[in-house]
């Protein structure tokens, strides 16, 4: 297999990571960032400290009775002096904390609604159920797509339950296709007014995802279909995680059904249950019959990310972008390592998802050992030029036979 794959200019506008105040156990609502927004910055957006203090309150109404029946102190922070953009849920003993960051807040994107998502999130690492991080070190903690489905499916419907949701759902700007399923899915008129209301909650925090990548604006009306082989326990792509948020928001299973602590499919929509609306997404979901997060049934590889994304627009290649993969599900079936696969500028492979290099728009390939980690690729030293590029996985055996077939696609475009 063809090694190092050839040179070009510029700089990639992505955030990438960087140490800092995390969600769980390194794991914030958004994937680690560089971005810092004190209380005197200009331009800012137009959410004060006490619009936070009074959504933390709200939400904390709610959920610190609920949370006392899992035998936890539901501890609510506003740590507006601190400029990170993020948020976090973490375990001191009983306390259940959830620490809203003032740079957060402060983003020019954010809004009270998409503020209120956020927090549901956080509480969702604590009591959101199965399916659940793996590491034990997060054992106790949601992953963040199962964090994302509890927050507007559960967690919103209970803490806008008392609005006035038809007024407030009349002053904004729904999109049509939410409009349409909230009110197929939802007769009662307070309860599609919250279903658009969580929908859209979740379009603002995307789009705020996207601001912060420099990418194209997520779109209800275009899902993400990748499909992972395992359950994706980190940052599913924005697109991903929107998908989420409307599905959990047109699902009809009432917020009075927990989600099941242990079950996946207990309380929710779930195609277990014949159900083909409402579900989890399976850009980040493998589904199950019973308990646990996920199993190893799909042969395509999981979609390689930077930074939980699946698309990066970037205007200068000199700085290193790190590829996420995760190919552990192959491991049974003796994938020791891995070959990672570019193709030529403007071109898309012509084999997707096969079990073979492209013969036709392939710069070449490398194989490595190990089926989970990053890949850091330099685009000034790897790549031929400006243009957009697919970069896919496959998992490999010890011969560099494929075992499974070729993710789908990470999409990056280089331009001038």
């Amino acid at each position: 297999m063809k090694s190092r794959l050839k040179s070009l200019l510029g700089v990639l506008c992505i955030l990438l990571s960087s140490p800092g105040w995390t969600c769980v156990d390194g794991k914030g609502f958004f994937p680690d960032n560089n971005l810092y927004i004190p209380p005197n910055a200009k331009n800012l957006g137009s959410i004060s400290q006490q619009d936070v203090d009074a959504v933390l309150s709200k939400v904390s109404s709610v959920y610190k009775p609920i949370v006392r029946n899992f035998g936890g102190n539901l501890v609510l922070r506003n740590l507006w002096s601190d400029g990170k953009v993020n948020a976090q849920a973490y375990r001191q003993g009983t306390n259940f904390m959830v620490e809203i960051f003032g740079g957060l807040a402060r983003h020019h994107r954010m809004t009270i609604d998409g503020l209120y998502l956020v927090t549901c999130h956080e509480v969702g690492h604590h009591i959101g159920g199965n399916p659940r991080y793996k590491e034990a070190a997060g054992s106790w903690a949601a992953n963040e797509g199962q964090s994302d489905y509890f927050a507007v499916m559960k967690c919103l419907r209970k803490v806008f339950e008392n609005d006035d949701n038809e007024s407030i759902v009349n002053s904004m700007d729904i999109d049509p296709l939410v409009r349409t399923r909230c009110e197929e899915k939802h007769p009662n008129n307070n309860e599609a007014a919250i279903c658009m209301r969580a929908a859209m909650a979740g379009f603002d925090t995307t789009a705020m995802f996207a601001d912060l990548s420099n990418g194209a604006p997520p779109r209800f009306d275009r899902p993400d279909q990748s499909v992972v082989s395992q359950t994706y326990d980190s940052h599913p792509a924005y697109q991903c995680r929107l998908d989420t948020y409307f599905q959990g928001s047109v699902c009809d299973v009432s917020h009075t059904e927990d989600i099941g602590q242990s079950d996946p499919n207990s309380g929710t929509c779930n195609r277990a249950d014949g159900f083909d609306y409402g579900v989890r997404p399976l850009c980040w979901y493998k589904p199950t019959n019973g308990s646990g997060g996920g199993g190893t049934g799909s042969s395509i590889a999981a979609t390689p990310t930077v930074n939980g994304q699946t698309e990066i627009r970037s205007s200068n290649p000199n700085q290193i972008l790190p590829i996420a993969f995760n190919l552990d599900a192959f491991r049974a079936q003796g994938a020791v390592g891995y070959a990672i696969e570019i193709s030529k500028p403007n071109t898309s492979f012509t084999n997707p998802n096969g079990s073979s290099p492209d013969p036709v728009n392939s710069l070449g390939n490398e194989v490595y050992w190990k089926t989970s980690g990053k890949y850091n690729l330099h685009p000034s030293i790897q790549l031929p030029g400006w243009g957009s590029y697919e970069i896919r996985v496959i998992a490999v055996d010890r011969a560099r036979t494929a075992v499974g077939k070729f993710s789908n696609v990470l999409k990056l475009h280089l331009f001038q």
